[in-house]
């Protein structure tokens, strides 16, 4: 283990060293996405594959990570820049495209059948919906993410297929996230409130949960509810739905 890991080779609970051997997938490069990925990079994941169509926009400055000569670049080239330099070690492909179409659809489940990891960082429901049941469909893990409307709350979910309950299955306030998780009205605007700090804490219980799977240590909270206002987190824990219509037969 080179310096730069060092400090991880003190981790008692888990031998860092094998990440170098892991690839993970990051759908959509906002403000989860991007600190997601730059905290797998920094802990030495192997590979990752960057997938989101967007631009970078002034509005999206506030959200860490991304800097102001970068604006109109595609995301996923703009974070492969910065993470880069944070860490040449980790091999980085990228797709500007839709994963619910064309070009992005099909890059998106060849990628995924060589994951071992997808970490959900999208901001619709529907889109939410279409990487659940491809995930479950390829038996691959997903740690979703997702904060609210008003940027003070947020939450973790992570999907093992055939042992967790998946984001179709009975889950709770699930209809209070359905209307939060409706941040875009398709212009690539935001018109929510996008808090930095609150969403440095989701995208870092998502890389916690997906490194506790990867490198299986502690025992992974299947969903987290953070609210920021209270200053406290709860861990939910729900059986799998045998009727549902993702996962109900894997």
């Amino acid at each position: 283990m080179t310096e730069r890991y060092a400090r991880l080779g003190q981790f008692e609970f888990a031998d860092f060293s094998k990440l170098r051997d892991k690839k993970a997938m990051v759908v959509g490069v906002g403000g989860l996405g991007a600190l997601t990925a730059e905290i797998m990079a920094r802990v030495g994941i192997g590979e990752l594959v960057l997938m989101d169509y967007d631009k970078l926009e002034e509005a999206n400055l506030n959200r860490l990570i991304y800097n102001v000569d970068q604006v109109g670049m595609p995301k996923v080239d703009a974070l492969k820049e910065h993470l880069f330099k944070a860490n040449p070690d980790v091999k980085i492909t990228t797709y500007p495209y839709d994963i619910t179409d064309g070009e992005g659809y099909d890059a998106f489940l060849n990628e995924i059948a060589k994951c071992d990891i997808i970490f959900g960082c999208v901001d619709t429901f529907q889109v939410r919906l279409f990487i659940n049941s491809q995930a479950v469909k390829s038996r691959k893990t997903l740690v979703d993410g997702g904060a609210s409307n008003d940027g003070i709350n947020g939450s973790v979910h992570v999907v093992i297929p055939g042992e967790t309950a998946c984001y179709r299955c009975n889950r709770p306030l699930a209809r209070e996230e359905k209307a939060q998780t409706h941040r875009s009205d398709g212009s690539g605007l935001c018109h929510f409130a996008s808090l930095p700090t609150t969403m440095a804490i989701i995208s870092s219980l998502q890389c916690q949960e997906g490194l506790k799977y990867l490198l299986g240590f502690g025992e992974v909270a299947s969903y987290l509810m953070y609210y920021g206002l209270e200053g406290k987190m709860e861990r939910y824990d729900w059986k799998r739905d045998p009727d549902c219509p993702v996962c109900g037969k894997v």
